[in-house]
């Protein structure tokens, strides 16, 4: 953005370090970073020691964030504000207080676990239940509300979430992804995978309840004769109970845990694979499906939140979210049809890496400042009809003209 736009940005001084020395080798000065804490007396919380947020924390922050932002906004007068953090309908933000156009997004956090496959949530189920009940009082909630009616754009990562803040009172809800893809993860060309048994079946994610890796298991399971390898990536809680699982349905040897790979080493594991599987029950969206992706591999999901969302129809193969026991059945011939045929593989491949290369990061800069542009000029010329309803930008393209570059004139972005 800041290649556009002079641009401010407003964060906590927990990666102080590391920006300041980002900067001092990539100097810019279209782009200026403001420091916000929160004083010791009124919070404890001591980053160094706890990496996690408190939500009380996230609260007085963003009133000190305010705060600064009204000081800086009479001395520079900004042109629009945009929140990006947190992308939760749960924690509405602040700064739509100031007297310009309002973007936040995108946000998430609508989605809620399909009743049906709570059993798979163990111990958590009965807080994710409640979670669900407080996600249907949410719309209510007078900070919410405030925030939806007064942003002039807000993006969601699903469906769920535009619902509610469409519900909160939000004029204009854009589908837009919470995650891009770095230039260099995507390749140049979606590769042409050639015939070969057993099917690499690859799952990414970390082992907790609601990423569901069960389901892809037990689909594995049903498929007693087919060359099918699955290959599993990332740690945490559950991996023990997912082998035992493997190991009690006699699959054991048909799957691979590979436990956390470095994120370097992520490129040449989705390239190694066939097929891309993704059973969370409850996500935004999940980044690993949008680097399958852009690795030119189909995609089997469930059809719920942000898969259904974002991934093309022609990119995979999205399974209903019914009873656990057809959809389980249902990844399973899912799998079976991409194992069956190649060229099912490389024509869904080709599809999901092109839906891919509209996330590229300068390409979301792009669509993004076109977004900007916009809500600047509803500002200026407010007889002009807005857009109303949930409006889908999954595939924007590049707005006219160029970089402003090193421009006093240049429009002024505050996030």
């Amino acid at each position: 953005m800041s290649q556009r736009y002079q641009v401010w940005v407003l964060t906590h001084p927990q990666e102080r370090q590391s920006i300041e020395d980002y900067l001092a080798e990539h100097p810019n000065p279209n782009l200026r970073f403001v420091f916000v804490n929160v004083p010791r007396w009124l919070d404890t919380w001591d980053p160094a020691r706890d990496k996690r947020v408190s939500p009380l924390h996230y609260v007085l922050w963003q009133r000190a964030a305010l705060h600064q932002a009204s000081r800086l906004h009479k001395q520079i007068s900004f042109d629009i504000v945009h929140h990006v953090s947190w992308g939760t309908v749960s924690e509405p933000p602040l700064l739509w207080r100031l007297p310009v156009p309002f973007v936040w997004g995108p946000v998430g956090g609508g989605q809620v676990t399909p009743a049906a496959f709570r059993k798979y949530l163990g111990s958590a189920a009965r807080a994710k239940w409640m979670r669900d009940i407080r996600m249907r009082m949410i719309p209510f909630r007078p900070v919410l509300r405030k925030a939806a009616r007064r942003s002039a754009v807000i993006f969601a990562t699903n469906f769920e979430t535009a619902t509610i803040l469409k519900q909160a009172g939000a004029s204009d809800v854009k589908l837009f992804l919470d995650t891009g893809i770095r230039e260099d993860f995507l390749l140049n060309e979606p590769p042409r995978r050639a015939p070969r048994e057993p099917l690499k079946l690859l799952w990414v994610g970390r082992l907790l309840p609601r990423k569901c890796l069960p389901l892809a298991i037990e689909a594995l399971a049903q498929l007693k004769d087919a060359p099918v390898r699955l290959l599993v990536a990332g740690k945490g809680e559950m991996r023990s109970q997912c082998e035992e699982m493997a190991a009690a349905l006699g699959i054991s040897n048909r799957i691979e845990f590979l436990g956390e790979v470095p994120y370097e080493g992520m490129p040449a594991l989705y390239c190694s694979a066939d097929a891309f599987i993704f059973t969370s029950i409850r996500d935004a969206f999940g980044s690993q499906v949008l680097e399958a992706m852009a690795s030119g591999l189909p995609i089997i999901a469930l059809n719920h939140q942000g898969v259904r969302a974002f991934v093309p129809d022609d990119a995979g193969i999205k399974v209903p979210v019914m009873a656990p026991r057809e959809t389980v059945g249902m990844l399973a011939q899912a799998i079976c049809t991409i194992a069956r045929s190649v060229e099912l593989r490389n024509r869904m491949g080709r599809a999901a890496w092109e839906f891919a290369r509209t996330q590229a990061w300068p390409q979301r800069a792009q669509a993004m400042a076109h977004h900007y542009e916009e809500a600047i000029d509803q500002r200026r010329n407010p007889l002009r009809t807005a857009p109303t309803g949930v409006q889908d930008r999954r595939t924007e393209l590049e707005p006219e003209g160029g970089p402003h570059g090193e421009n006093e004139n240049a429009c002024k972005i505050f996030i």
